[in-house]
């Protein structure tokens, strides 16, 4: 399925056929999206793509892969274990890089415990977390009192993104909430849509977004 601004394409990745959306043109310089874990992928989605739609009409090429096991991934997701994923990120990263050059990477949540898999040319992180964290939050916060909100992961899995941290990248900007305190290059209002029962968006944090990772990505690519 493709249009103008949109496509949906599959790269190889560990033997599997992975999809990936665009929104831009294919060969505009690309930023690489490593999306949200779990259930934070579903609540922040429609988000996702109203930056990357913004960004497109500012003349990116914005691609947002499904990790194994996830989104329209024919793979199980308790066939999954860590490792799998990043390679996912490494291979989606590949396959950008063969259409449009090298991207910038983009990474929201826990997206950015597996950003630095792939090669890029800059990183840009929303909201980041620790793989402990975002663990504890599936565990407490499940549908009606279901783990892991119905979701299935490996025990590999579960293990992998225990123990993982945000690796030390550069050149690197990481942006937050205002309601944050950690230490980040910028605070922004918003909602922590990752934290509701429901799927939403927020149409001023997406044009904030948007405006700050365009000035990142030229910044990176001169």
């Amino acid at each position: 399925m493709s249009g103008a601004g949109l496509a949906f394409e599959t790269f190889e990745s560990g033997g599997r056929a992975e999809w990936l959306m665009r929104i831009g043109a294919e060969d505009a310089p690309a930023i690489l999206f490593v999306p949200p874990l779990f259930e934070e992928m579903n609540r922040t989605r429609a988000l996702l793509a109203a930056v990357m739609r913004r960004l497109a009409a500012e003349g990116f090429g914005c691609w947002l892969p499904d990790l194994g096991g996830t989104g329209e991934s024919g793979a199980a997701l308790a066939d999954m274990a860590w490792g799998d994923w990043r390679h996912d990120v490494t291979a989606a990263a590949a396959y950008v890089a063969e259409k449009a050059g090298k991207p910038l990477t983009a990474a929201m949540r826990g997206g950015v415990l597996l950003d630095d898999a792939a090669t890029a040319r800059g990183h840009w992180r929303f909201a980041p977390v620790d793989g402990l964290a975002l663990q504890r939050d599936m565990v407490r916060a499940g549908l009606a009192g279901v783990e892991w909100a119905g979701y299935a992961p490996s025990d590999a899995l579960k293990a992998g993104l225990a123990g993982a941290t945000a690796a030390a990248v550069s050149p690197l900007r990481t942006v937050r909430l205002a309601t944050d305190a950690q230490a980040a290059d910028l605070k922004l209002d918003g909602p922590a849509l990752w934290r509701r029962s429901e799927p939403g968006t927020s149409e001023e944090l997406a044009v904030a977004l948007a405006a700050d990772l365009a000035e990142w990505c030229r910044a990176c690519a001169a």
